[in-house]
């Protein structure tokens, strides 16, 4: 690849994840987005760039069978990928199923308690949407609690 073409790469890369923490939470989502939830912001250039240039939609999908993100989709059961499309995240679903559902968290929290550590158990909490309220504080509008890996909790902001 020619650096002037690894260099708009780059900078494509860095647009796309500066533009991906301002998209706001639409009640559904398409499968393009679930993919795009996965990837880093490398891939979501070349990606991009594949559409830009109107590449077949084979190719398309070829992509995605070579970074693994096609994979991660198909594997889910029927069920869980209605939720995830919806945007629906719920007890018991893994990690990947909530990154799928809702992209990569803003801020990672390990919140795991010294007795529950010691018992080898992980609690680990992902915020998502950061937000200043208009009297003054600041909270997420959206967090998920997971306990070994799935998920214990969901809470909101009002």
């Amino acid at each position: 690849m020619k650096t002037s073409t690894i260099v708009s790469l780059l900078a494509l890369a860095v647009l796309v994840g500066v533009a991906g923490g301002c998209s706001s939470f639409r009640s559904t989502q398409t499968r393009r987005d679930v993919y795009m939830n996965l990837m880093t912001p490398i891939q979501r250039a070349q990606f991009l760039h594949l559409e830009a240039t109107d590449a077949p939609p084979s190719l398309r999908l070829a992509y995605l069978q070579e970074i693994g993100v096609y994979q991660q989709w198909a594997e889910q059961p029927k069920d869980i990928q209605q939720a995830i499309l919806r945007r629906r995240v719920a007890e018991g679903m893994t990690l990947l199923q909530v990154q799928l559902a809702w992209g990569p968290p803003e801020q990672e929290r390990d919140e795991t308690a010294p007795a529950e550590r010691g018992a080898g158990h992980s609690k680990i909490v992902w915020d998502y949407r950061f937000s200043v309220r208009k009297l003054g504080g600041a909270t997420y509008e959206r967090s998920v609690c997971f306990l070994d890996g799935r998920v214990l909790w969901v809470r909101r902001a009002r």
